[in-house]
């Protein structure tokens, strides 16, 4: 099966929705015009198919930086344009055909032209304006610091207003109390909202002094700082005291610096923390998928870009790093927007492991699968014909074990979703073999974790066996695992209720795609 290339962001969200997501989506789409711009200036995508498809390698070829390169490259494959099997980047089909310069079909130098008319775009206002209108001076780097400083202060309290209802509701069921801390807090709403939850908590901002001053000016009420005191500093050098806070925030702080530094003041952070203290960290993540699955590889790159050091970290890294300092509780969540939340320490979660279901989605790609989503037996289609396209369709009807006519019939299939709440549907890619070993790590973790119902369906004939003893009883039931079209579940109508359409490979080097399922209780 062949997937549909996932479309843009702004081309899925409704502007009928009063969300200021959609717009944010335009307002960035030129990102995605860059990358594809740059990555046919290092020609990435020839030097892929000529075989430089390790980082090292394409760094050589392409005279890149590797560091760099791996950022780039991973949003590429946000995109859907270039995926990474075992270490090694191959590229997708469009860009096989259409952005490799050997091929018949090339169209590189057609999408570099649209770059090259590119320029004229940011005259557009002024094309359409009377020469004589008023006009409000854009901000430029060549503006003084002030003026760029207040307007990047009150740019981003702006957007961190437009989420905090969503952040304080992951909060709310929470137990904690003051003082917090808003490291890095900007004009201090979040800090401001969240202390609306606590009438009797304070809280302390803290920033660089210029960012304050801003802030002040912004909201000069005197009652928006009642219970906030401003605190001017550098987090790496300034003396906080151990153990002073019952919350300590984070939002969009981490990623100004490089991973060292993050992995310091993430540590100096928890030090902070009270006995049963909670860290809460709101950020884009690269890992993190959500409603917007690109946003936090794009974002990186703009910190690349438009920073020293900055770089959006991992949401697993960050995890491992609490877990290096004694914090072991932890529960990560996305927004509906673009960014994610982690929430750790106190009694975050009410126990030890993977409690969240929606997590299993993010463990299932760090196993290594493409994508992930949860779904439940409700919505698992099933039917007769499967089983039928099996026998009348299939080379390998009757040659396994796991396949028609021995597998699981439907209406037991039927019985057996009856018994389970929620599922995982995951996306892979051939070989069949490291596909259905993924499979049994992912049913293995859920097991461990705490689920001991967790059973695992795979795509295709069974790949344990060389070859399957069809007329004895099966070697290897500990890995045996049946397909789900061999048990009667109508993959493509199932794929497509988690906004994976999935339509029959056609061509000879067409991309392929295997469908798996976790069941889970």
């Amino acid at each position: 099966m062949n997937p549909i290339i996932p479309a843009l962001p702004f081309q899925t969200s409704d502007p009928a929705h009063k969300q200021f997501q959609y717009l944010e989506d335009l307002a960035t789409a030129y990102w995605y015009s860059e990358v594809l711009f740059a990555a046919l200036d290092l020609d990435l995508f020839s030097w892929i198919e000529r075989g430089a498809d390790r980082i090292d390698k394409l760094a050589d070829a392409a005279g890149s930086r590797p560091e760099a390169l791996a950022r780039l490259l991973r949003v590429l494959k946000r995109t859907a344009l270039v995926h990474a099997i075992d270490g090694r980047w191959v590229n997708s089909p469009q860009a096989r055909m259409f952005l490799v310069v050997e091929s018949a079909d090339y169209m590189g130098d057609f999408f570099l032209y649209r770059r090259y008319m590119q320029p004229r775009w940011s005259l557009l206002a002024e094309r359409v304006s009377l020469p004589d209108r008023p006009r409000q001076p854009p901000i430029t780097s060549d503006a003084d610091y002030r003026t760029r400083n207040e307007q990047y202060v009150r740019s981003m309290d702006r957007l961190v207003r437009r989420k905090s209802p969503e952040i304080l509701s992951i909060l709310e069921h929470e137990s904690w109390r003051g003082p917090l801390l808003d490291v890095g807090g900007g004009a201090g709403s979040l800090g401001r909202a969240i202390l609306k939850t606590r009438p009797t908590a304070s809280g302390v901002l803290f920033d660089l002094a210029e960012v304050i001053r801003a802030g002040r000016r912004i909201h000069p009420c005197p009652g928006d700082w009642a219970r906030t005191l401003s605190v001017a500093g550098d987090f790496r050098r300034h003396p906080f005291a151990s153990g002073s806070f019952g919350l300590v925030i984070m939002s969009n702080f981490l990623h100004a610096y490089g991973r060292k530094t993050a992995r310091d003041l993430l540590a100096a952070a928890v030090i902070l923390l009270r006995p049963g203290g909670l860290i809460l960290i709101h950020d884009y993540f690269p890992d993190r998928l959500g409603i917007r699955p690109h946003k936090g590889a794009f974002y990186d790159l703009n910190m690349m870009l438009n920073t020293y050091e900055g770089a959006c970290h991992e949401s697993r890294d960050i995890v491992g790093w609490l877990d290096a300092v004694g914090v072991k509780r932890v529960v990560v969540r996305d927004l509906e927007t673009d960014t994610s939340v982690i929430l750790a320490g106190g009694d975050v979660g009410g126990g030890d492991g993977i409690d969240d279901p929606e997590e299993w989605t993010s463990v299932a790609r760090e196993i290594g699968f493409v994508d992930a989503a949860m779904t439940t037996p409700a919505d698992i289609v099933t039917a007769h014909w499967p089983a039928w396209k099996c026998r009348f369709g299939c080379k390998g009807y009757g040659r396994h074990r796991q396949c028609p006519p021995y597998a699981m019939p439907v209406e037991a299939l039927r019985s057996l979703l009856a018994e389970y709440s929620r599922a995982v549907l995951v996306q892979g890619s051939p070989p069949g073999r490291d596909f259905h070993h993924r499979l049994l790590a992912l049913e293995r973790a859920a097991l461990l974790k705490g689920f001991p119902k967790a059973l695992a369906f795979g795509a295709g004939p069974c790949t344990v066996c060389d070859r399957c003893p069809v007329d004895d009883v099966c070697r290897h039931p500990e890995k045996a695992r049946p397909a789900m079209e061999a048990c009667g579940i109508d993959v493509y109508a199932t794929a497509g209720r988690v906004g994976w359409p999935l339509r029959p490979v056609r061509d000879r080097g067409d991309w392929v795609t295997y469908v798996g399922l976790l069941l889970l209780e």
